[in-house]
Parts: C-alpha cells; structure tokens; sequence
C-alpha cells in the first residue's frame, strides 16, 4: 500500500460509521482464529522487569506459525522495543509510541507515521516548567538523520532518576545543555517526572491551552508510588487511532480485533475493539472499561490465554 494511500486511510478514519461502532461482536459464535490480537509490551505482554522470557518468544512463535494473527501496541519505540522482543517473529506490523509510527518490525521501516508535537508548544511547555527546576525527557525523530533521540538536561528527583537508569546503554539518549532542534527534526513527544503536586497545575494548563493539539496521559509510576508521569504526543498519535488504521490496512473488521492492556493509554482501544481484556495487574479503571480480566502480566497470562484459544 502506498503511503498516499496510507495517509488518506487515516485522515478518513473518523468518517467511516463502520469503524466506530465497536463491542457489536457476537463473541460465543466467533472462530478465535479469524481474529486480530493486539497487546501492549509494558505490564501487560512483558513481565515487571520489563522483560520477555525466550520460552514466552518461542511459544508466540509457534502460535503465529500456526495461524495466530498477533502484534502489539506500545508506548516504547523501535529502539526500545526491538532489543527486548528480539527472535520474535512479528508478521504484522506493529503500533510503536503510542501510536505515533506504524512499523515493520522485521526491518525497522514505517509504514505510517501519525504526527508531531509543534516546537511552539514544546518551548511552551519549557517556559512552564524552567521555573519549577523540572526538566522533561523530549523524544524527537529525524527521517533523513539521526533517527530516535531521547533529549533530558537533569534528573532531579527520585521518580526522574529512576527512569533515566532503565534507559542506560539506550543509544537514543542524549545529556544536552539546552534543549535545541534541527530544523527537519520532530518532537514525538515529551515526559515529566515529579509528584502530584507539582505535575497536576501542569497538566491542567497544557490540557486547556492545546486541547486540540495534544493527548496527555497523568498518573501514577507503576513502579515507583507517589511519583507521577505526565506524557503528551500529538492528538492523533494514540494507540486507538492506529488500531483502526491497522484494520483497515489488514481489511480487517474492528469488531474482529482482541486487545489487551494495563494503563490509560490502551483506554482508547479498548473502547473501539471487540474484546477488551485486562491483566489483573492492570489500573483500575482500565479494568473497569475491559470484557475481560485475565492473571497478571508475571504470570504470562496473555500468552496463556492465546494458547487456550488453540492454534496447535
């Protein structure tokens, strides 16, 4: 499919009743083998360490040899992401930072790219949080240059550290002065770190200033209680609209489609898929918006339940 085509796809997406009209599935009278299953990495597919063992690779493997039609929808992007699923042969490609790329997993290369966030509302951002000591990790891309960079000045909480010693040996990440842009380079998105107290007034400003220019996901470090994570991509990368522009680049019905996830930003595929379904791990409202709620991520109960589903 040419990347015109593509284009047109998802600036049309909003216009096909057909796509959103989700949970119209009879699912007791499904073949569980004619659907599409689609998980999140983080909490969910992978354990806590943020891992995939080899023997959960393998058997994901042999399910899609056998006709299971799988890939995943993540926050992390290819760089982050590639390194832990590595041996995992993905066939269809898969939704990368949180929705921003469409990518083939096997080579690397976008099939889709959604948007950016403008560097007038990133130097914005910067102009609210100079004055707090608060220094956001910015994600950035260049087609034609240096790829992925993630860009951060100082990590100055707890919350901020801990995150910066899980992206060590990350070749994306880069220590600056100043945060400054090439003139082809896009911003992806950006992250703040710090309590509720401090992060709340800044969300509720970026939310009121750009409600039609940015999605921001704010709550709590799964990992580290009492810290917060405020993140913002642009409005129309989110995981729900590249859900729907996959199905219609596979011909694929959304009520046709599986999800699985943890946290706030697999919300919005939850509410256009057929089945939903959450780890017991998982937020609670995320729970509350699933069909379904399965064991937990350490548990591997996603790859348990797409063996129940039998494929060989």
């Amino acid at each position: 499919m040419s990347k015109e085509r593509m284009v047109n796809i998802f600036k049309n997406l909003f216009s096909s009743p057909s796509q959103s009209q989700p949970r119209s599935l009879n699912w007791s009278g499904t073949d569980p083998k004619e659907l599409l299953y689609i998980s999140d990495l983080d909490g969910t597919l992978l354990s806590s360490s943020g891992t995939l063992s080899p023997d959960s690779i393998q058997r994901l493997n042999h399910l899609m040899d056998c006709g299971l039609k799988f890939t995943i929808a993540t926050a992390r992007n290819y760089d982050s992401a590639h390194p832990i699923l590595k041996g995992l042969n993905l066939k269809i490609p898969t939704i990368l930072f949180n929705g921003v790329y469409l990518t083939d997993f096997n080579t690397g290369q976008n099939v889709f790219i959604a948007d950016f966030i403008t560097k007038e509302i990133v130097k914005d951002m910067l102009e609210i949080v100079s004055p707090l000591d608060l220094h956001p990790f910015i994600y950035s891309y260049r087609a034609n240059g240096n790829g992925h960079r993630v860009y951060y000045r100082e990590a100055t909480n707890p919350g901020a550290k801990t995150y910066l010693t899980s992206l060590d040996g990350d070749d994306r990440l880069r220590k600056v002065d100043r945060y400054e842009f090439a003139d082809d380079e896009r911003i992806s998105g950006f992250l703040l770190i710090d309590n509720k107290k401090i992060l709340k007034p800044i969300y509720q400003t970026l939310i009121k200033k750009y409600p039609d220019d940015i999605s921001l996901y704010f709550a709590e470090d799964v990992s580290l209680k009492k810290f917060f994570w405020l993140q913002a991509y642009h409005q129309e990368a989110n995981k729900a609209n590249m859900v729907k522009l996959l199905a219609k680049y596979l011909k694929h019905p959304l009520k046709e489609v599986v999800v699985f996830g943890d946290y706030l930003n697999d919300l919005g595929m939850f509410k256009i898929a057929g089945r939903a379904i959450a780890v017991s791990n998982a937020l609670p409202e995320v729970k509350r918006a699933a069909h379904e709620i399965i064991g937990s991520n350490d548990c591997g109960a996603v790859i348990d339940y797409l063996e129940s589903l039998g494929f060989g």
